[in-house]
């Protein structure tokens, strides 16, 4: 995480579904410049600097929603004109023109990131620990047949933007298909399409090679999550000397052959069933290559949320900086998170976190599924606003109709998106999946009936939401202590 992001040239980006996305030619400092840089100021004094201390303008994408709350698309575009982002603008109108498409990380990933770049010794474990999380990868020694003999040597730790990719689309895979067994392709080019490289090359440091590399370290460690619960009724749980994958030996099979699938240990994906962050892959698509985007990013999807009310969360840099695995200097760090922080909040424009400060501010926000742009932070400024955030996209955007006779009609709305955890309408849910799906997770259950229920898309009633939602939550439920006792 220690690198600039403001001297960093990220690639081709390219969606899991294959289509070219954005092209950056030039440092993302400059293309993630706020407006408010293009007009040169006195520089104010040591007192004037102070008092300026947390007023710094809005990220660009929060800049990007509250002029798509006010004009539309064609304010954001005028505005992003304005600013020379047009790398930033086009994220944020994909985001927003697309349906979000569920993507999952584990928890413990989101609060710990993997390392950015490749360390001295990357034959060491991985350690990552700030209070009550702590996090070891140990790049334990694999057997490889060298020259016909067969030699037992580590792999080394993962590291970069390729494991990131590799590791959301497994996991990703793994709890949508409700499966441990996760198909890759017919051959390693297939597959690199699948995660989005058109272009797929074979030399010496050929997309194809850097991405075997990093999955089989990836594949080769062994992992120890410890988290010991928090006042918010998570309970404590640790995962000792597990793989990701107990049958995977390399990328190629025995036979030299791609291995087309590869099957997660069962303790890994029992754990990441009910640990299962959810992400939006749209947005994915957009940071993919850059690992400091990718890892701030699915920080705040795993935080935000799990803040409740009108709290306000305070931590210090020095805590950012553990959770992130940076070890770079405190002046150094600031600026690059504030740096990414453009680029993110173009495809997660309802998170409210302030990092102008000397601590970093982190508030209640919308799982990034919510589509809708929502929060305190996106209020158009002269209009009137309500006391209290809409928590739920389908619960503002849907309001009941009166009848003449003053009765209430109940609308027929979408399935709640994102987390269930947050919302007046989204609570009853929730119930419904403690009390029929204990003790498996809400959130992992409800992205599984998003991803398998054939009618997902059609309009209903609460009624029959709650109706049809009930009985998935009991059969899921049913198929899991099955499994489990099997």
């Amino acid at each position: 995480m220690g690198e600039q992001i403001g001297t960093e040239i990220i690639g081709h980006f390219v969606g899991f579904n294959g289509r070219s996305l954005l092209k950056l030619p030039t440092p993302l400092q400059f293309l993630l410049e706020p407006v408010v840089t293009r007009r040169r100021k006195a520089k104010p004094n040591r007192k004037e600097a102070d008092a300026m201390v947390g007023t710094v303008e809005k990220p660009i994408g929060h800049q990007y929603a509250l002029a798509m709350l006010d004009g539309g698309a064609s304010k954001v575009r005028a505005l992003a004109l304005e600013a020379g982002t047009q790398l930033t603008m086009d994220a944020f109108l994909r985001v927003q023109d697309e349906e979000p498409v569920p993507a999952f990380l584990h928890s413990a990933l989101c609060a710990m990131s993997l390392p950015t770049k490749r360390p001295k010794d990357d034959t060491q474990p991985i350690v990552r620990e700030d209070g009550k999380y702590a996090l070891a990868i140990n790049p334990r020694p694999i057997l490889q047949t060298v020259d016909g003999k067969p030699v037992l040597r580590s792999l080394g730790v993962p590291f970069g933007a390729y494991p990131r990719v590799a590791l959301i689309y497994l996991l990703s895979q793994a709890v949508t298909k409700r499966s441990r067994d996760v198909y890759l392709g017919r051959n390693f080019t297939e597959w690199m399409r699948r995660l989005g490289y058109q272009t797929v090359s074979y030399g010496p440091r050929g997309t194809a090679n850097l991405m075997r590399e990093q999955v089989d370290r990836l594949l080769a460690c062994e992992w120890q999550i410890r988290w010991e619960g928090n006042n918010s009724g998570d309970s404590a749980f640790a995962v000792r000397d597990v793989k990701i994958s107990n049958e995977y030996a390399g990328s190629l099979d025995r036979n030299g052959a791609f291995a087309r699938e590869i099957r997660m240990s069962e303790q890994f994906y029992a754990h990441l069933v009910d640990h299962a962050v959810p992400l939006n892959e749209v947005a994915i698509r957009e940071l993919k290559g850059t690992p400091t985007a990718l890892d701030l990013y699915t920080y705040l999807a795993y935080r935000l949320p799990r803040i409740s009310g009108s709290r306000v969360q305070v931590i210090s840099w020095e805590q950012l900086a553990k959770h992130l695995g940076n070890n770079a200097d405190s002046k150094r760090f600031r600026q690059t998170v504030r740096e990414t922080m453009q680029l993110v909040s173009a495809v997660y424009p309802n998170a409210d976190v302030d990092f102008s400060g000397r601590t970093v501010l982190l508030r209640a926000s919308p799982a990034p599924l919510e589509r809708k742009l929502v929060g305190a932070h996106l209020r158009v400024l002269g209009k009137p606003s309500a006391d209290k955030a809409p928590r739920s996209s389908v619960l503002n955007a849907h309001s009941s109709k009166i009848d003449a006779a003053g009765e209430q009609d109940e609308p027929c709305v979408a399935f709640p998106s994102g987390s269930l955890q947050f919302g007046r309408r989204e609570q009853i849910f929730r119930t419904v999946g403690l009390e029929k799906g204990a003790p498996w997770c809400v959130d992992a259950m409800a992205g599984a009936f998003r991803a398998g229920f054939p009618g997902i898309e059609v309009p209903r009633t609460d009624k029959e939401w709650l109706r049809v939602w009930e009985a998935f939550v009991v059969s899921y439920a049913r198929r899991r202590a099955t499994t489990a006792n099997g």
